[in-house]
């Protein structure tokens, strides 16, 4: 690829593409410290935070050197034969110091092509503890910085163990050295358990030194096969081979005990230098291992999360089982209040469908039925103020009515806004107490804080449970209103019950017209009679239709029916309200299942 007259080469290619890989990798520890942030009363999460930080930081520092040499740090305790192995490397017997004096490295001993190359080591360790050495191996190592550390079971605890925690923090690769002769050292394996849980594959390299004292056959069929089984025990993780090796073999001068002379030739370390001299320092394996690196980092913390989430899973799944069935009944028992068959709600409730009603219907009995609604809003009042002779019973009318239009707009108010969910509210919280004790002993156990004993802490904010209560109910209710005008509001039954009116008037109708043009003029007995005829049929019509309201939409039968749709609902656990306590037992047993995909 090529801009201006640069080219950008398929290697930088690589290593962008690896840093979108990384950020990938940082973006999930992100999600999962968020996740573990959105549960507060779950005790563990206060540890898994400050493990995401790490690796996120940790992951920060492999992006900074991501276009620097590959660290390989040998890591051992006092005897095992570090030096000797980087002697043996380099090709230098006394590059590195070596002997009984303990202890034998007191700084980092780090051999490199260029001294430029360890600056950065300097910088981060401090010039004092970083000593440089070179040799004519050292020429071939064109992208690997190997690095002698001080024991880990030092005598100088106090300088020693913070240069060799942060190396190990720096590497990219950990060359382990066991002591053949005695190699399962607890202090030693769990000194490194916290550490090598970061690397994985290649990134991690076990050697066991100074083999050539033991007997071949039982070297191979026992002491190894045991090891590996020991490593992969206190790791907690497969090791999947063990090199033996003799670093002394490889010095110049051995300078062997006449009465510790090598026993055997077996000795694989021809295949640990050329691990070291071949395959770590090929141009672009830097850039291999740091994206390695970077995913056992994100793996580590999802095995951390997901190990601690599976400690407390019986409990919390216990503990989000009853909360859930404690929730339906809450709910149940709040939505009871909200159910009320008082004469105001039904009036509302009747109101509502009559005014719906009065927007579908056409004809004379649409006519009837807009009336019948407003009828229904300003109440009986109204007839009062037509009445004549008595001018106080028109007064009274006049304030009857307007008594009547509050009366129902306060009930239409009372069935949309939902003014009963304060009731509904005491109840649920109620249904919720009786519960709570019990569920707060899961989640104690789930390792949930004590406080979540509490009932406050269980019921989710008041506001939003009336809001949320209020808008399911309304919601159904709106929608078995609304049902139930279009059942009533048919076609078929518009004609059948405007029939009999429009009938009789287009009769009449016809033989006024016919009289009329026929210059014979009727009397005004036959208007009266037909207008008392329209005004019968029609009054019928309408009262045999508010029968059919009763018995297909009746205010008793929709609120029944509303009742019903929002308690299915609850059965299928649609929240009402998200339980706080509820939401971060989810949020924990969550963890488990995503960090196990």
């Amino acid at each position: 690829m090529r801009k201006g007259s640069q080219m950008i080469s398929k290697q930088q290619l690589f290593g962008i593409k690896t840093l979108g890989k990384i950020e990938e990798f940082e973006n999930d520890i992100q999600t999962l410290s968020a996740s573990v942030d959105s549960a507060p009363l779950w005790r563990p999460g206060t540890a898994l935070k400050k493990q995401c930080h790490e690796a996120l930081r940790l992951i920060g520092e492999l992006e900074k050197r991501f276009d620097r040499k590959l660290l390989v740090s040998i890591i051992g305790p006092c005897g095992a034969g570090k030096s000797t192995l980087l002697n043996a490397f380099a090709g230098v017997d006394d590059l590195s110091e070596a002997g009984h004096n303990r202890p034998t490295t007191r700084n980092l001993v780090v051999l490199c092509k260029d001294e430029i190359d360890a600056n950065q080591l300097r910088e981060q360790l401090g010039i004092k503890n970083v000593e440089i050495r070179s040799s004519h191996a050292a020429s071939a190592l064109e992208n690997v910085l190997l690095i002698d550390t001080p024991d880990t079971d030092s005598t100088e605890q106090d300088k020693h163990i913070p240069i060799v925690h942060r190396t190990i923090e720096l590497s990219d690769v950990l060359l382990c050295v066991f002591n053949a002769e005695n190699p399962k050292r607890r202090d030693y394996v769990d000194f490194l358990a916290p550490y090598v849980r970061k690397f994985n594959g290649e990134s991690l390299v076990c050697v066991a030194n100074r083999c050539d004292r033991l007997d071949e056959q039982e070297l191979r069929e026992v002491i190894v096969p045991e090891l590996v089984r020991y490593i992969r025990d206190a790791w907690e993780k497969p090791v999947d081979r063990v090199l033996c090796i003799s670093a002394r073999r490889h010095l110049h001068d051995p300078c062997w005990d006449d009465k510790a002379k090598p026993r055997h030739d077996f000795d694989q370390f021809k295949e640990l230098r050329e691990m070291v001299f071949g395959d770590f320092n090929r141009a672009g394996y830097v850039i291999d291992r740091r994206l390695e690196n970077a995913k056992n980092l994100r793996d580590y913390v999802s095995d951390e999360i997901r190990a601690e989430t599976e400690t407390d899973r019986e409990h919390l799944q216990e503990a989000g089982k009853r909360i859930t069935e404690t929730e339906k009944k809450a709910a149940k028992d709040a939505l009871t209040a909200l159910k009320s068959d008082d004469t105001r709600q039904l009036l509302g409730v009747n109101v509502l469908l009559y005014q719906k009603l009065a927007q579908r219907w056409l004809g004379p009995v649409g006519w009837l039925i807009a009336v019948w609604a407003r009828i229904l809003i300003f109440g009986t009042g109204i007839a009062a103020i037509f009445r004549f002779g008595n001018p106080i019973s028109q007064i009274t009318g006049i304030v009857s009515s307007l008594m009547h239009f509050k009366e129902s707009q306060g009930a239409v108010e009372d069935v949309s806004k939902g003014e009963r969910v304060d009731t509904a509210f005491r109840n649920y919280r109620f249904a919720i107490m009786r519960s709570w004790p019990d569920i707060g002993e899961f989640l104690v156990k789930g390792r949930f804080e004590q406080s979540v004993r509490k009932i406050e802490d269980a019921l989710p904010n008041s506001e939003a449970l009336n809001e949320e209560l209020a808008t399911l109910w309304n919601e159904a209710l709106d929608g078995e209103i609304e049902g139930a005008a279009q059942r009533l509001s048919g076609l078929l039954m518009q004609f059948i019950f405007n029939v009999p009116a429009i009938g009789i008037m287009g009769y009449t109708g016809w033989i006024t017209a016919r009289a009329f043009f026929a210059t014979n003029y009727l009397t005004s007995d036959f208007f009266l009679h037909a207008f008392l005829t329209i005004g019968i049929a029609l009054f019928l019509s309408f009262f045999i239709f508010q029968g059919c309201v009763r018995l297909f939409g009746g205010t008793e039968r929709i609120t029944g029916k509303a009742f019903e749709q929002v308690k299915t609902r609850i059965e299928e656990f649609q929240p009402v309200s998200a339980n706080p306590v509820g939401e971060q037992v989810k949020t924990v047993l969550g963890l488990g299942d995503t960090t196990s995909e």
